[in-house]
């Protein structure tokens, strides 16, 4: 799938970075690269559901970045 939104940093459960999409979905990436964890970046990327869908932050979808 592609997935079009904005990075966010999430201060929940410790913190994570996540995606908000466009159309309000939320995703939470197993692998966003450090070159893309800028809070406010918008993005474009392919992704694919991650295998883990169990997290201390239960928040958003799990996916993994291609």
């Amino acid at each position: 799938m592609t997935i079009t939104g904005t990075v966010t940093r999430k201060n929940i459960a410790g913190g994570f970075w996540a995606i908000i999409g466009d159309d309000g979905q939320q995703w939470r990436p197993t692998n966003l690269s450090k070159s893309l964890q800028i809070d406010g970046k918008h993005v474009t990327m392919k992704a694919r559901l991650a295998d883990e869908d169990m997290s201390i932050f239960m928040w958003g979808t799990a996916i993994e970045i291609i």
